[in-house]
């Protein structure tokens, strides 16, 4: 299949040109070295490795060089196939996690243990078998081997084949069942993973050697690179089978000690090891040992320190830019390149440093076709097309996302301030440096990240904002963000802070950061829309004085392919410290094969969001947002989808997040469909047992909700095709189906949510309400399963799944989402009557507009309204007129609360003079931009300012109408008038780039996301606050007879500010003034025994509101 891949070197003149350290440079180690004598923190490093780097000093030099098995052992990241891990004994052990058996490799080598019945497996002496199959060159032979010592000498009562492993795995007879041991060791145990031998001795002898400069371990490292180098050139997963060892190669098969993917993570290891014991391999003691090892296995370049540094040279660095271009180190974008990078640089060396580093930066690509390879490293080429204008990669899911800025990061470290390739500074990158910001926006009330794609579990606290990366950003950039968000990950303080173990005054960076803190405060992140991205956040609340209210509503509208999930319009919601909407997150199997990702996971039913003609969602780049606002009382989102279901007209979906009050906000959501003949709502919360109201369930007896015939996790006959072509709906994941085929227009599910994960102390009765308003064909509740192998995860969630059919169909799924604890804070939902005004172009208004009422608690009554034609005016309940995209109009005892439009000219109850009127949006087209990577991006307009003061716009979106094939939507920072009706609007640093025009010549220049001539809209908002409440504050509410006190009276708006009274001349009621009464100073006197009501009446903007406060006087 493939040409040779082994590299071959000259031995005839055997030369090392390489004098110095170049990654852990000689100033790196003399820093390192000071800071552990000098700070507890670094202390603590060095404390953490010394002991582990003793034990693996303490195998001596032939323990060291007898870790590491040669290529004739497989290596496979599942004992099973690509079905998991399963144990003969205990069967599926994905609640023990995604690889989830154990081993100790230094005291019981070649043995992993089921961690749920304690069995050990391979049952035989596999090390014995092992040393008895050694060649002269001292490679494993398994033709040499003793058969002999194939016998199960663990367990001999369940006789003496059970559990034998040759290496090559053990069928058991009783069910045909095939596990891998050996090679499940050899890569999790030996080589790869979080407790492999060969991966834990070279980093902790590595870092033991940086810290106290003790050459003995630099030697045992030496030794232990040294035997690496002799067999790495010949390692190829490729030669054994894909469907019996599986590796991380996206399927394609390749890769050196593990599949290609993670192979950039191990040979990384190796790279930087050779830099840190550079000078070991001169010492004798070394070159005496190996040197024996030479002549035993007949082996070469082993007589001198230069010879052994030319067998690392030739047997670990020649082979990693090969190995890019052959595909057996290539992985998410970064990881290769880092790969390359870091192995250039160590090698330092001319001409192959250049051309190892320009093979990294120049055009290309992976051709995935024999023989599969790597063209180009691409890197200037990526930052541009995969990387979007918010600095995210085309990934989808934050947890790979994030992956690119570390890999990368390698990279830019590497080359920073390298002599022999000077030009290249990836610090200096518009793109590079955009990937810094990429993650803190997606931060929700402190400790959460949303689990989009493959990303996460099902509602576990997390951030993937990594500390030393803000450190070193801040140290890199100066942007005061970086700051607040290393003391947020800090815990709020800047004791502990310091830059890296390799600087030099590491502390100066915790006193830069403590006064960035006292200039601009900490970290407190407002509502965003990442247009590149694909995701919108709202957010309200606070966390001050030991009390946090902060929530947060999330929609994805970006790419969903790759990493990424069916999911466009998902919705999610955090509050009260909990994640109450969750994703499922990362699937059980990330491969091409596992059933449950494609038909489950990753399928559209289990997103909060809508399926479409019983199929999944078609994979799309991203959305186009229509509207996004961040004001006081309502936070809005809207959304549009046409790439999500080719078939539809239109796909919609429009939320807004409403405050109730200081603690509480509420969700309205309407979800347009028009097109197709069949769409179901699908909504879940987070785990907990479920209450419903106007459901009339009958419980299916058996099957899934694909139907009674339908097993659980078995796809119906005719229902598409297994694996990753799976186009069908998924709904036989969905089990225990309860329906209701005859529901009212008006039904709740009410969550009592479990704090699965104990994220929180405090609250113990949370609850998520959804209440559905509309006619639907039928509904149904059904459980949901999480990917079981992430430790933690729920058992199930409940679903609720709205179904509606019929031809050319148009839905308007119409929800209020009520996150609450203990009681509810509202009283009643319904939806709201709409008639067009008359005179109003208006056809359809059940296609065009709805409106809901939602009555609060306090008596505060809300109608929310959203049209798809903001120029056509309608009436609202009978009594408000709308005119507008996105409206709420709140009234209480009669009077107005507060008013808000969006894209629109009025919103006011008819016959009373608390209106909001105004332009709704201003309109123009594009006439310049940017065209270059910049770090300040400019769009010259031609725009009608309408008397519209142009820097009210600052904070506003401006919506392009372009090609199509992404959105062009941008947040305006700022504005400044040309003349005339010209003006220049600020972007930042958002690009209006989307590509290189050519994929192999960065001269063709760029493709924008918009052109001169395009049509563009900046919708208004409106917030209008009236006074909503009056509060009279006392010291004290029980007075003494002739015991006098002053009263001050203090009115609000919704939001929590306060008016301003002053100077108000405030007129008192006392209910029964012979108990008390105040005087036109403001003074309440007592005189009699008794109770009273004092009370007065404010009146602000035309809007009166009462006051009252119950006295008793003893």
């Amino acid at each position: 299949m493939y040409p040779a891949r082994l590299v071959l070197t000259d031995l005839g003149a055997v030369a090392s040109s390489k004098t110095r350290r170049t990654y852990f440079t000689d100033a790196k180690l003399a820093a390192a070295r000071q800071n552990v004598q000098l700070y507890d923190w670094a202390a603590a490093l060095k404390n953490g490795v010394i002991a582990k780097a003793d034990n693996y000093a303490a195998l001596g030099y032939e323990g060291l060089w007898n870790l590491v098995p040669t290529q004739a052992i497989p290596r496979s990241y599942n004992t099973n196939q690509l079905t998991g891990n399963f144990s003969p004994v205990s069967g599926d052990l994905k609640a023990y996690g995604n690889y989830p058996w154990k081993a100790d490799p230094q005291n019981d080598p070649w043995k992993i243990v089921d961690p749920a019945s304690g069995y050990k497996f391979p049952t035989n002496d596999f090390g014995a078998y092992y040393r008895s199959g050694l060649d002269a060159h001292g490679n494993f032979v398994p033709q040499l081997a003793d058969r002999s010592l194939l016998v199960n000498t663990l367990y001999p009562e369940k006789g003496p084949t059970w559990g034998v492993d040759d290496g090559y795995g053990w069928v058991d007879p009783a069910t045909n069942t095939r596990y891998t041991f050996v090679a499940y060791y050899a890569h999790w145990f030996a080589w790869y993973g979080g407790t492999a031998i060969i991966n834990s001795a070279l980093s902790n002898l590595q870092s033991a050697y940086i810290y106290t400069g003790d050459e003995k371990y630099a030697k045992a490292g030496a030794v232990l690179l040294d035997r690496i180098a002799d067999v790495y050139p010949a390692m190829d997963v490729a030669e054994f089978s894909n469907s019996i060892y599986v590796n991380s190669h996206g399927g394609t098969g390749d890769g050196k000690v593990v599949g290609s993917i993670w192979e950039t993570s191990l040979v990384k290891a190796f790279i930087g090891a050779y830099d840190a014991f550079f000078t070991a391999f001169d010492a004798p003691d070394v070159v005496a040992f190996l040197q024996g090892k030479g002549q035993q296995y007949d082996l070469p370049l082993k007589h001198s320190g230069t010879e052994l540094r030319r067998n690392i040279e030739d047997g670990i660095l020649r082979q990693v830019a090969p190995g890019m271009y052959w595909d057996q180190i290539r992985g998410n974008n970064g990881f290769h390149q880092s790969a390359v990078a870091l192995a250039a640089v160590v090698h330092d060396t001319l001409p192959e440093t250049k051309q190892w580093l320009d093979f990294v930066f120049q055009p290309g690509t992976f051709i995935n076709s024999i023989p599969r390879r790597v063209t180009g490293g691409n890197v200037l080429f990526s930052m541009v097309n995969d990387v979007d204008r918010d600095g995210h990669g085309n990934e989808a899911g934050p947890g790979y996302n994030r992956l690119w800025i570390g890999n990368y990061l390698t990279v830019a470290d590497a080359l920073d301030g390298y002599d022999k390739y000077p030009n290249a500074d990836l610090y200096e990158n518009v793109k590079f440096r955009k990937m810094f910001q990429a993650m803190y926006p997606l931060i929700m009330i402190g400790k959460y990240t949303p689990s989009i794609g493959d990303s996460g579990t099902t509602g576990q606290p997390g951030i993937l904002v990594d500390k030393a990366q803000s450190i070193e950003a801040f140290e890199q950039f100066g942007d005061p963000v970086y700051a607040q968000l290393a003391y947020m990950l800090n815990g709020n303080k800047t004791d502990g802070i310091h830059s890296d173990v390799y600087t030099s005054d590491p502390n100066k960076v915790a006193r830069d950061i403590e006064a960035v803190i006292q200039q601009y405060g900490p970290l407190d992140l407002d509502s965003m829309n990442l247009t590149g991205y694909g995701l919108a956040g709202l957010r309200d609340g606070e966390a001050e004085a030991g009390v946090d209210t902060r929530r947060a509503m999330w929609m994805y509208y970006g790419r969903s392919s790759g990493h990424g999930h069916l999911d466009a319009l998902n919705l999610g919601y955090y509050g009260f410290g909990l994640d109450l909407m969750p994703d499922l997150g990362y699937p059980e199997q990330a491969n091409a094969t596992d059933v449950n990702r494609f038909e489950w996971v990753q399928n559209t039913i289990s997103h909060n969001t809508v399926v479409v003609d019983n199929m999944k969602q078609t994979p799309m780049w991203d959305g186009t947002p229509k509207h996004y606002d961040d004001s006081a009382m309502v936070k809005l989102i809207d959304v549009e989808a046409p790439k999500a279901y080719p078939q539809t007209e239109l796909y919609r979906r429009t939320s807004a997040m409403i405050k109730a009050d200081g603690d509480n906000s509420y969700l309205v959501d309407f979800f347009r469909v028009r097109g197709g003949s069949d769409h179901r709502f699908s909504f879940h919360a987070a785990e907990g047992p479920v209450a419903v109201e106007g459901l009339e369930l009958t419980t299916q007896q058996g099957g899934s909700y694909a139907g009674a015939g339908v097993p659980f996790g078995q796809r119906p006959a005719g229902d598409s095709v297994s694996g990753s072509g799976y186009k069908g709906p998924g709904y036989h994941w969905l089990k225990n189906v309860e329906r209701d085929n005859d529901p009212s227009e008006l039904f709740s599910v009410d969550y009592d949510i479990v704090d699965t994960w104990n994220a929180t102390l405090q609250q113990d009765d949370v609850h998520l309400r959804l209440t559905m308003l509309g006619d639907t064909n039928d509904v149904a509740l059904a459980d949901g399963v999480p990917p079981q192998n992430k430790p933690g995860n729920p058992a199930s969630v409940k679903y609720v799944v709205a179904h509606r059919s019929g031809t050319n169909l148009d839905s308007t799924f119409t929800s209020v989402i009520e996150p609450y604890v203990g009681q509810r804070f509202i009283s009643g939902i319904e939806e709201a009557s709409v008639t067009a005004e008359p005179g109003s172009v208006a056809a359809d208004v059940y296609g065009t507009v709805r409106a809901v009422k939602v009555q609060l608690a306090d008596g505060r009554v809300d109608y929310i309204v959203s049209s798809l034609n903001p120029d056509a005016a309608f009436v609202i309940d009978g009594t408000i007129r709308f005119q507008g995209a996105f409206g709420v109009y709140s009234e209480k005892d009669g009077q107005p609360v507060f008013t808000y439009v969006n894209d629109g000219a009025y919103i006011g109850k008819i016959g009373t003079p608390h209106a909001s009127t105004g332009v709704s949006k201003l309109q123009g087209t594009v006439v310049d931009f940017t065209r270059e990577l910049s770090q300040s991006n400019k769009l010259k307009v031609q725009l009608d300012m309408q008397g519209v003061n142009p820097q009210t716009l600052v904070g506003s979106s401006i919506y392009v109408s372009n090609d199509g094939k992404r959105n062009a939507v941008y947040t305006i920072r700022g504005i400044q008038p040309l003349g005339g009706s010209v003006f220049e609007l600020d972007l930042g640093d958002i690009t209006l780039i989307r590509s290189y025009a050519s994929a192999t010549d960065l001269n063709q220049g760029f493709v924008y996301d918009v052109a001169p001539g395009n049509a563009f809209v900046i919708p208004l908002s409106r917030q209008n606050l009236y006074l909503s409440d009056i509060a009279i504050v006392s010291p004290k509410t029980e007075l003494t007879k002739n015991e006098t006190v002053n009263l001050v009276v203090k009115g609000k708006y919704a939001d929590g500010s306060e008016a301003d009274l002053s100077g108000y001349n405030f007129i008192w009621h006392s209910e029964h003034s012979n108990i008390a009464n105040v005087n036109d100073q403001d003074r309440l006197k007592a005189h009699n025994t008794g109770t009273t009501i004092i009370s007065t009446t404010v009146e602000k903007d035309g809007i009166r509101r009462t006051g009252q406060l119950p006295i008793t006087v003893k």
